[in-house]
């Protein structure tokens, strides 16, 4: 970029005068006019060529305190000079270029405004830069004594530039933010940086496709204090995209150039900001401010650990370490730490008030896979003035670890509960390799399964467990270089739990129904505790102890209540304690809505396999052999008995053991009562929890050979939600089933 520098120089009588200099000759000059000219120095530097433009030029001169005059009247010639001629060579004049788009000057008046009035004129962004109107520029000079010689009048802008550089190959840009910008400021220049009260903000935004090796202007501002100045880039580097933060410095002066460089260096990106003045030989030279810079050569770091070139941002690996940061400043800075990150220490050993400001102690423990980047700010104050800023970026682990599995501190995951499926999504980084390992005696629960450049890590599942039981199941995922150095161990855990099944063509039936809690695994009938486990069940259930029984036939449900309903007696009539008047809808709950984890409500098809239709008569008491719809056949055996519960008579009940290529399923159970009044209980008629269906369920309509012989129907039929349900689960399909 070019550097521009404007300079007036103001000869003869008293000022200047003029619109437009491109093609006027310069006049002569009469009594009391001034000729002044402005000059445009080319030099390389920060210019761009709009930024010098002078389209309009307005004086305004004071005597004391107060406007005497408004100088509108100029003539121009082509060698960039001006005349104008004032009432009075007397006082001061403050020259304004490009400042015709601001309406606050409307309201100046002679004789009326005063010059501090004049001083805190404010305007919009829009009013002090515009394509169409240029920068607005202002500069004062005093016309007394200029007959002969000449007087430099130097105009500045009132606004500030925020440009864009990035010229490191394979770097792109892909969008820039900038939060928080006040949109009003000062025309012209005060004793020091402020911002006009009631100033309202705005963000800046811009998207590119992909902005790279060159170096443009993004936008213009007031000048301002404006500690909340954040910036957020969006860039690409090594195949890989990157979100940047910074901000920009909370004093931002009129006049200066504050560029945001994207660098690509070793497979990480940073952003630092510049400050240079327009003019050559300004008050600001290029460069970085010394506030917010870490002295490399006197810090002490852990290897590994980054600056960059700027001097502004340290990169922390995600290894443990432990380094020492001289941070350097003008005396009289001050450091505060902000931001907090897990496993990260960063505390200050000391702060002299000189140069270096402070030594920072920042240590690290191993970061867990599937944390992200984080930051931490060493905020620099000089005065209780922002003065710059030094970023910690906290690098995540390389090994990334999606999914369910969240590591604590400790390398850690508990799930305290049962899981099984896919648990999470392990990638490697180049040279890296992973593995399982488990204690001695203990079920592989868990494996690793390649797709692709990842890994799943699965969790399996094991038919009747007889250690389902909820006791904590451990195993250790080992993550090292291919030669097994390097060693990164990170502990899964999960309680382990199991309910007793059968399998009846490819499906896992649970042998009892459920009771108390539907999500409670401890309230259920568990594999390491089934009472049948070594015997018929059909026949345990028709001699077992009644009290036995009543426990394993289960409690009744209705929809959306997870707490199941025991059966009671109040003297007069049975009923089940707890029963609402309504209730929701089987069919349209998630099926593992009303089902411990890993487990679900049948739907139409895992019944009907036991029947051949929808209305379909197995029979009486006694042994039955038939053909299902899809032509299978099954046995059923349908066995009677009749039971007291809590000390009264409930009659006769039946079990339905099923056989399927030596395979024995028994379903059974408690009849479901149809509203809350007591004693209004089916007592053989099994209203069977189904999913899938609005207002179909299945039901199996039994009875007595007593009273209806050769007669138990398996239905799909209507019913409505207020009935109770039995519930009797299916395994959901898993992938991996271990021994």
């Amino acid at each position: 970029m070019k550097k521009k520098r404007i300079i007036l120089y103001a000869l003869g009588g008293l000022l200047l005068a003029g619109c437009t200099r491109e093609t006027m000759s310069v006049p002569s000059v009469s009594e009391g006019e001034i000729i002044a000219r402005v000059s445009v120095d080319d030099l390389e530097g920060n210019g761009i060529e709009q930024d010098a433009r002078i389209l309009t030029i307005q004086g305004y001169r004071f005597e004391g305190e107060v406007l005497k005059e408004i100088i509108t009247s100029f003539r121009a010639g082509e060698d960039g000079s001006y005349i104008f001629q004032p009432q009075r060579a007397e006082g001061e004049i403050c020259l304004l270029a490009n400042a015709g788009k601001v309406r606050n000057l409307q309201e100046v008046l002679p004789d009326v405004t005063t010059k501090s009035e004049f001083l805190k004129l404010s305007a919009d962004k829009d009013e002090l830069a515009s394509e169409e109107g240029g920068l607005a520029m202002s500069g004062w000079m005093n016309p007394n004594g200029i007959s002969s010689g000449k007087s430099e009048v130097s105009l500045r802008r009132s606004v500030s530039r925020i440009d864009l550089s990035s010229f490191d190959k394979g770097v792109k840009v892909h969008r820039v933010t900038v939060s928080h910008i006040y949109r009003q400021g000062y025309l012209n220049g005060q004793e020091s940086v402020e911002t006009p009260d009631g100033a309202s903000t705005y963000d800046f935004r811009k998207e590119y496709v992909a902005f790279e090796n060159g170096s443009e202007c993004l936008f213009y501002l007031p000048e301002q204090t404006n500690n909340k100045l954040q910036v957020e880039i969006l860039a690409s580097f090594d195949g890989a995209q990157h979100r940047l933060e910074t901000s920009l410095p909370a004093a931002i002066r009129r006049n200066v150039v504050y560029t945001l460089s994207v660098y690509g260096r070793g497979g990480n990106l940073s952003v630092s900001v510049t400050e240079d003045n327009w003019q050559a030989g300004g008050e600001t030279e290029s460069g970085l401010q010394l506030n917010g810079l870490v002295d490399v050569d006197a810090s002490r770091l852990s290897e590994g650990v980054r600056v960059n070139l700027s001097r502004d941002t340290v990169f922390i690996p995600y290894t443990r370490s432990d380094s020492h940061l001289v941070l350097l400043g003008e005396s009289g800075a001050d450091v505060e730490i902000e931001g907090q990150v897990d496993g990260v220490v960063v505390q200050r050993v000391a702060g002299r008030g000189l140069q270096p400001i402070a030594d920072i102690s920042v240590s690290t423990s191993m970061r867990m896979p599937g944390t992200e980047e984080e930051y931490i700010y060493l905020e620099v104050y000089r005065q209780n003035v922002y003065a710059g800023r030094v970023v910690l970026v906290v690098e995540p682990s390389p090994i990334r670890l999606e999914g369910q599995i969240k590591l604590n501190e400790q390398g850690i995951c508990d799930f305290d509960r049962y899981v099984e499926g896919e648990l999470g999504r392990l990638t490697l980084p180049a040279g890296k390799i992973a593995g399982m390992e488990f204690d001695s005696g203990t079920s592989r629960w868990i494996k690793l399964t390649p797709d692709g450049e990842t890994y799943r890590i699965v969790g399996g599942w094991k038919p009747n467990d007889p250690q389902a039981d909820g006791r904590v199941q451990e195993g250790r995922l080992v993550i090292s270089d291919a030669d097994g150095k390097n060693r990164e161990v990170y502990v899964i855990r999960r309680r382990n739990w199991g309910l007793p099944v059968v399998n009846i063509n490819g499906t896992w039936w649970c042998k009892y129904n459920l009771r108390g809690n539907v999500k409670t695994f401890s309230d259920q009938i568990l594999a390491g505790t089934d009472p049948a486990k070594e015997i018929d069940l059909a026949t345990y259930l028709s001699t077992c102890d009644e009290n036995e029984l009543l426990h394993l036939l289960g409690y009744q449900y209705q929809a959306g209540y997870p707490d199941g309903y025991p059966l009671k007696h109040n003297e007069t009539a049975f009923y089940y304690e707890g029963m609402r008047n309504s209730a929701e809808n089987f069919g349209l709950l998630s099926s593992e809505e009303m089902a411990p984890e890993g487990y679900q409500i049948p739907d139409y098809d895992d019944y009907a396999f036991f029947t051949r239709n929808t209305d379909f008569n197995l029979g009486g008491q006694g042994t039955h052999t038939y053909r299902n719809a899809a032509g299978q056949e099954l046995t059923v055996t349908i066995t009677e008995r009749e039971v007291s519960f809590e000390g009264h008579l409930y009659g006769v009940i039946a079990f339905y053991e099923f056989q399927y290529e030596g395979a024995r399923w028994v379903l059974c159970g408690l009849g479901h009562q149809w509203n809350t009044t007591p004693g209004n209980i089916a007592r053989m008629s099994l209203l069977l929890a189904t999913h899938g269906h609005s207002s179909n369920t299945w039901v199996m309509e039994g009875y007595a050979h007593t009273e209806k012989p050769g007669e138990n129907w398996l239905k799909y039929v209507p019913q409505n939600n207020t009935k109770t349900r039995t519930i009797r689960c299916i395994k959901k399909p898993v992938e991996y089933i271990y021994e």
